[in-house]
């Protein structure tokens, strides 16, 4: 009895002794990456003008957030975006995508998109489509949403392609959407006063929190009321008259 106990201890740790720890042995991957509020996901377009900047400028930098997958290195790697179909932009007239370096242990990383005000932005808006490009560190990465969980608090999206709409003119921005009802009609004349009165010019929800989208209104209807008691009515460049809800 003794001695089959015996060999049973012995052949139960020969069987632990054989068994492997699985290791990822893919390719890491890049994949673009927003928090589902920011309702920044593959179907969502950002945007872009230099109109609305505050000085003028002959080439500005959008920063693109970027999640690696796969295993964390102790080594520099490279990543690089790509054009897809449906960019009407020029690679090189109206925008530049290089290779750029990944510091090590890094998951998350903005890429430095450049901008470029070319001539024709000043009558065109133009689109530009990115997905991440194959290069010697990473392929196409892990796709799809990530719940939140005790540890990240907000679910995220990630997906493969990016679509920019880029301009030198005064457009609706794409994030007016959630601005609509706070803020109302977008108009080239409201959002010069806007900027004139905030002193800001991206007026996104990443950018003005909760707390922006609560009280600029509100200083935005004062700054209204005194404009309107001196001049009469702010119009727009349709001639309607400008309000905030």
């Amino acid at each position: 009895m003794k001695y089959l106990l015996y060999v049973t201890i012995v052949l139960s740790l020969f069987s632990c002794k054989k068994e492997t720890v699985e290791t990822y042995q893919g390719k890491d991957g890049v994949s673009f990456f927003a928090y589902t509020d920011q309702q920044l996901h593959t179907t969502a377009v950002r945007s872009y003008s230099f109109a609305f900047q505050k000085t003028v400028k002959t080439r500005d930098t959008m920063y693109i957030p970027l999640r690696l997958t796969g295993k964390l290195s102790d080594k520099p790697r490279t990543v690089l975006l790509k054009t897809a179909a449906g960019t009407t932009a020029t690679a090189g007239v109206d925008f530049e995508l290089k290779e750029v370096t990944i510091p090590p242990g890094v998951y998350i990383f903005n890429y430095p998109l450049v901008l470029i005000n070319s001539v024709g932005m000043a009558s065109h808006v133009y689109r530009i489509v990115l997905e991440p490009a194959e290069t010697k560190d990473f392929t196409l990465g892990t796709l799809g949403q990530t719940p939140a969980t005790t540890a990240n608090l907000r679910t995220e999206e990630n997906f493969r392609y990016l679509k920019i709409d880029v301009s030198s003119m005064y457009v609706r921005p794409a994030y007016w959407d959630i601005l609509d009802e706070d803020f109302g009609e977008f108009s080239a004349v409201k959002y010069k006063f806007m900027v004139k009165v905030l002193g800001i010019t991206d007026f996104s929800l990443d950018s003005i929190g909760s707390d922006g989208l609560l009280n600029f209104p509100v200083t935005l209807r004062n700054a209204l009321a005194d404009y309107e008691a001196a001049n009469g009515p702010l119009l727009d460049e349709n001639g309607q008259e400008i309000s905030f809800p």
